[in-house]
């Protein structure tokens, strides 16, 4: 009898199966349906288009030590910005729609 527990536990043991799931996403993929705004391209050369959930009030571009170098006050959901000016590099992005609502994204310029 003492055999048959042993060969039976290990029976329950060995029956426990476990399973794992994997997802992959693309790295410049964005769902987040929450944002405020989307843009492109990024990284940008020449111009940037900026698509607004809701009509754009202002934006503003700064650079890694918090210098604004661009601000653009708007009243439309669909912008154009020249970038051409700026330096390469990596800069934020800043938005405020008409709710003053206000999100930052990264930006990097060619």
């Amino acid at each position: 009898m003492k055999n048959l527990f042993c060969l039976f536990l290990v029976v329950l043991i060995s029956n426990t199966s476990f399973s794992q799931e994997k997802t992959e996403k693309d790295i410049t993929e964005e769902d987040n349906t929450n944002d405020l705004f989307k843009f492109y391209p990024n990284p940008a050369e020449n111009e940037l288009f900026i698509l607004g959930k809701n009509k754009i009030k202002s934006i503003e571009i700064i650079d890694v030590l918090g210098k604004t170098v661009a601000t653009h006050l708007i009243d439309k959901s669909i912008i154009k910005i020249d970038v051409s000016q700026l330096k390469s590099g990596v800069y934020l992005l800043q938005v405020t729609n008409e709710n003053d609502t206000l999100e930052t994204k990264r930006l990097v310029i060619k």
